[in-house]
């Protein structure tokens, strides 16, 4: 997933009969943060809730980000 800036979600679901999703989604804060009362996790477990609440969909939920660490010399 290269394409895409990181950090991203890749949020799969699947239905009966090969039917289902793939989305991916990059969630950028505003200048000031985000949006009162909300959290950047909250926004994509929203949307996993809302794609598993239905009884014949399986949702896979996976954050892509590059973390770099400093290395004293």
């Amino acid at each position: 997933m290269s394409e895409f800036p990181f950090p991203n979600y890749r949020l799969q679901a699947d239905g009966p009969n090969e039917t289902g999703f793939t989305l991916v989604v990059q969630v950028s804060l505003g200048a000031g943060g985000p949006l009162p009362g909300l959290t950047e996790q909250s926004v994509i477990e929203h949307l996993r809730d809302y794609l598993d609440a239905r009884p014949d969909v399986v949702t896979q939920l996976a954050k892509k980000s590059i973390i770099s660490t400093d290395l004293e010399v």
